[in-house]
């Protein structure tokens, strides 16, 4: 019964030194404003980089509105060209046959120009 008393004291001793050792560490002044000003840090490091990704959110969707509209800037050069095409075929067509297969794909050319370059103005704000 003396070993268990003599055992419960001794571990309330440590546990009263445990508790003062870790009061006296973190009632430290001087620890606590290390503390503060390396979560102060981290919070400033982290609004940074909050800011960052925003503005480089902003510059992708930026240069995927660039990118479609040089996409559909080059359908429409090759539209173009191939009206060119077509026109130049119509002219030099043999038969009748071949001068409406080449008629249909004019129109069906031009159709598709008319529509690129009308989503092209309301990309650029033009309507």
């Amino acid at each position: 019964m003396k070993s268990t008393n003599i055992s419960t004291i001794l571990q309330v001793v440590a546990l009263i030194f445990l508790i003062i050792i870790g009061y006296m560490t973190f009632n430290s002044e001087s620890n606590w404003k290390i503390i503060k000003s390396e979560l102060d840090k981290a919070r400033d490091e982290l609004k940074v980089s909050r800011d960052t990704l925003a503005v480089t959110k902003s510059n992708l969707q930026n240069s995927i509105q660039e990118l479609k509209k040089m996409n559909l800037q080059k359908d429409i050069i090759i539209r173009q060209r191939d009206s060119l095409l077509f026109d130049f075929k119509r002219k030099n067509a043999k038969d009748w046959n071949e001068l409406e297969a080449i008629k249909d794909s004019i129109f069906k050319n031009n159709k598709k120009l008319t529509e690129e370059k009308a989503l092209l103005d309301r990309l650029f704000g033009l309507e």
